[in-house]
């Protein structure tokens, strides 16, 4: 379409994600996997196979311009809507064991309203793995409490409010977060529009400082 008009319908594809260039092929090649995985799922809605190569994003991409294309051809209501896929990624905090890596999506293909959400990846400098909630925190239990107690924080609601009624987790007990991103400081939670709450919600963040965290998480796994 006429992308460089303003206003005038079109589809674009922005994708500007980091990649690991030096270090052990297999630890490179399970970061740059993970990555290239995530940002092909923008484009394939159904569990991926084979290899997550960049030429497989390219295909993928160009797939979704093209379809955009052949719609406007059968349905000129088509005309007047644009797609759009975009990503911009930036790496966070390195350390010798871990590096930080988060993928902020806007996306709309159609529909009530775009998608916009973040995927928030540690990895693990020693295996090439992401860091799960489980390889870090000594007490869940614990955790969950604290963070529940910040959650409302942020929220801006009573310590005593009881989150279902509030309109949060469809009336499901609190639970941490997919994504969240190891920081100098702390943990940064990171909960999706449509993680916590409804979309109209927004997405739920906040901070929980190392020295809040104290013995609950694995330090060593870190720094």
């Amino acid at each position: 379409g006429n992308c460089k008009k303003k206003d005038a319908p079109c589809a674009r594809v922005d994708l500007k994600f980091p990649l690991v260039k030096k270090g052990k092929t297999e630890l490179k090649k399970s970061i740059n996997d993970t990555l290239i995985a995530t940002l092909i799922q923008n484009f394939v809605f159904e569990e991926m196979q084979g290899e997550p190569t960049q030429e497989r994003l390219a295909s993928v991409a160009d797939t979704f311009l093209a379809e955009w294309k052949k719609s406007t051809e059968e349905d000129a209501e088509f005309a007047t809507s644009g797609w759009e896929v975009s990503v911009e990624g930036e790496v966070g905090m390195q350390t010798e064991k871990m590096v930080s890596v988060s993928l902020s999506t806007y996306s709309y293909a159609g529909g009530a309203h775009p998608n916009s959400y973040v995927t928030i990846y540690n990895f693990s400098l020693k295996t090439g793995k992401p860091l799960k909630w489980k390889d870090l925190v000594t007490d869940m239990k614990d955790l969950k409490k604290l963070a529940e107690k910040k959650f409302k924080a942020a929220r801006e609601l009573p310590a005593n409010a009881d989150l279902g009624e509030e309109g949060f987790f469809w009336d499901e007990e609190f639970s941490l977060p997919s994504n969240f991103e190891l920081q100098k400081d702390g943990i940064y939670f990171w909960y999706n529009s449509y993680e916590a709450a409804a979309f109209a919600a927004g997405p739920t963040e906040f901070l929980v400082t190392y020295e809040e965290l104290g013995k609950l998480i694995r330090r060593k796994m870190i720094f």
